[in-house]
């Protein structure tokens, strides 16, 4: 009966140390401006984020981030982040938008969608937790990339062909009299 008393304590204790911890999974929330971006096989891509501490009384660090790419062929350089974000976020806290993480694609990279793809804050209660605090998933899609032109061009190139049509106009007006 004794014994039964232990184990149950035992059993208690571990869950609750698990409850403890999944509390703390999700301690900052990373939302990524534009979660998918098209470019052109070796280019880089730049991913913007807003980081927000879900707690209304805990300070949480920002320790460090990690990432899982679906290719070999996209690096991820996360600079930005070690230069963008602080290293702490008060309770309630949000930072940003700043530029979060770049990606670095191959020039040899196959035209194609690549998804699930993720960036990782790491962090916790204080400077020496290494825990996942917040995750942002993103896609890149590799391709050729076809620019649109600014509207300023478009009514200079519609002047530019009514001028012509106004000074051919003119000569056979003129060639007329």
């Amino acid at each position: 009966m004794k014994r039964a008393k232990i184990v149950h304590l035992v059993v208690a204790a571990i869950v609750v140390l698990f409850l403890a911890s999944a509390a703390r999974a999700d301690s900052v929330e990373v939302t990524l401006t534009q979660t998918s971006q098209t470019a052109a096989a070796g280019s880089t891509v730049t991913f913007d984020a807003t980081i927000a501490n879900l707690s209304s009384t805990d300070t949480i660090y920002l320790n460090g981030d990690s990432w899982v790419t679906s290719s070999l062929l996209l690096t991820v350089d996360d600079s930005p982040y070690l230069t963008n974000f602080p290293l702490s976020l008060a309770p309630d806290q949000v930072s940003g938008p700043f530029a979060l993480f770049n990606v670095l694609i191959d020039p040899t990279t196959p035209d194609d969608i690549y998804d699930f793809n993720s960036f990782s804050i790491l962090g916790g209660s204080d400077g020496d937790t290494y825990d996942t605090i917040g995750t942002a998933d993103f896609s890149v899609t590799v391709g050729s990339v076809t620019a649109a032109p600014e509207p300023g061009a478009l009514a200079l190139l519609l002047s530019g062909l009514l001028a012509i049509g106004m000074l051919g106009r003119l000569r056979r007006s003129t060639k007329a009299t």
